[in-house]
């Protein structure tokens, strides 16, 4: 929840001027924070059961919940500069990367304990 304290604040010191409404940014942000931590585990726990549909869609709204923030400060500001474009962008690829490489490890650690 700390992050997400950090994101809204670095969505309205940067944003805002944008016209990003910073209280639907925040909502977005409270509904998917513990919507991404709870499909994040439930896909882990698929994922090392090896139940593929499950994990596919347990994956699914993990990625949908990690991106609607981002999407929503994107396509709600007006005239927003390219150099914003990719440093939001960048953290989005930055943050996907340690939560893949993340999930993975708690995977391969939940099937190593049931086998």
């Amino acid at each position: 929840m700390v992050w997400s304290v950090v994101r809204i604040i670095f969505a309205d010191v940067f944003f805002a001027k944008y016209g990003v409404n910073i209280w639907i940014f925040a909502a977005v942000e409270a509904f998917s924070a513990p919507l991404f931590a709870r499909s994040t585990a439930k896909m882990a726990i698929s994922l090392s059961v090896h139940q593929l549909r499950d994990s596919f869609l347990w994956g699914t709204l993990t990625l949908m919940s990690f991106a609607a923030p981002d999407i929503y400060l994107l396509t709600a500001g007006k005239h927003i500069p390219w150099l914003a474009y990719l440093v939001v962008i960048a953290m989005m690829v930055i943050a996907a990367t340690i939560s893949i490489i993340g999930v993975t490890h708690k995977a391969e650690k939940l099937a190593n304990s049931i086998q």
